[in-house]
């Protein structure tokens, strides 16, 4: 659970990155600051899920 997991976060980033770029572009702000929103939805869904995975290590690791 190393680098997959950061190279998860960026294809996601780099993806929505491009979305947005592409949707000022064709001169849809709206849409385009609604897909970033998205995007960073997913990623801070991704990021607390894998901190409850930590914090349920830890519990098992000092049998709280």
């Amino acid at each position: 659970m190393g680098i997959e997991v950061v190279m998860k976060l960026a294809g996601i980033g780099f993806l929505t990155a491009v979305a947005c770029q592409l949707l000022k572009q064709a001169g849809r702000e709206d849409i385009a600051m609604m897909t970033a929103l998205a995007g960073l939805v997913i990623v801070l869904v991704t990021v607390v899920s894998m901190v409850g995975q930590l914090m349920q290590s830890v519990r098992g690791v000092f049998g709280l």
